[in-house]
């Protein structure tokens, strides 16, 4: 895989890519990187030109220059795919990366073909206060205010709650109950802490987008055919299955769902994702 960087109107964006054939811009959630793509590339790019890309503030690119919103990082994408001379292309996104990709279809639709959006039921409840609910247990955190001093004190504060996070991520309990740790464990582990780290000044302003996001209006106006893969774990089947909901929007939409896939699914159910993506894009062959 190709690293590099191209540079848009706010900044640089860092992307790897790997393959050929039609690009296919691959988007991931927050707060991680084009590194969570690592394992889905290579079974991707016998068929595709895969660009997976840091979204802005996150991994190695630059932050956008004013308000985040889902549009601006939309906006932003289109720009991107516009400095590789790239017209039009497929697009994949996952939790946050979905919302950026339904912005792209649904305010670009000449720059997009297929459009591929993908996340757990948390993260594709069509109705906005009901999604908003549901993820707002999960990245309250990152919201939290801590009175200010002379001395600086809330930054302190600020920097401890940040290293918990990162503790968590570094030694979570998981990795203790493991027969058999191997090296490959420890190296998913710095990933996960390394995007969190390159993630801090963005996860807040990028989760509020989030939540401000109309993702119903926008997946109304798509007009590109579009598969949506809810991912589904037993701790969130008390929100009832989304597809149903999500393909009676807009008659563009089709669903499918892969069970017991949670918040690493593009680590954990690479092949599954894998071949939902081929054929659906071979579909418009």
């Amino acid at each position: 895989m190709r690293r590099a960087y191209s540079s848009i109107p706010s900044g640089q964006v860092h992307y790897i890519e790997a393959g050929q054939g039609a690009p296919l811009l691959l988007l991931h959630s927050a707060p991680r990187s084009s590194r969570a793509f690592r394992f889905l590339i290579p079974q991707l790019a016998q068929h595709f030109r895969c660009i997976a890309i840091d979204l802005p503030g996150f991994g190695e690119s630059d932050s956008l220059k004013g308000k985040i919103t889902m549009e601006s990082l939309g906006d932003a994408m289109i720009e991107f795919l516009a400095s590789l001379s790239i017209a039009k292309a497929h697009v994949f996104g996952y939790h946050t990366g979905n919302k950026v990709a339904a912005a792209m279809a649904a305010n670009h639709p000449h720059s997009i073909d297929r459009v591929i959006l993908c996340g757990q039921i948390h993260s594709i409840i069509p109705d906005k206060v009901g999604r908003n609910d549901a993820i707002r247990h999960i990245v309250d955190k990152y919201f939290t205010r801590y009175p200010s001093s002379s001395a600086g004190e809330e930054h302190l504060r600020r920097w401890v709650a940040d290293w918990s996070d990162i503790t968590g991520l570094g030694m979570p309990r998981s990795i203790f109950s493991k027969p058999n740790v191997t090296a490959q464990d420890i190296d998913e582990l710095k990933i996960r802490v390394l995007d969190h780290v390159q993630a801090l000044s963005a996860i807040e302003m990028t989760y509020g987008a989030n939540f401000e996001f109309d993702f119903t209006e926008c997946l109304k106006r798509i007009t590109n055919p579009t598969l949506i893969l809810e991912l589904v774990m037993e701790d969130e089947e008390h929100y009832g299955r989304q597809i149903d909901a999500l393909c009676q929007l807009n008659t563009n939409i089709r669903g499918a769902t892969i069970l017991h896939a949670g918040r690493v699914a593009l680590e954990s159910h690479t092949n599954e994702l894998a071949t939902h993506i081929k054929q659906f894009i071979a579909a418009a062959d």
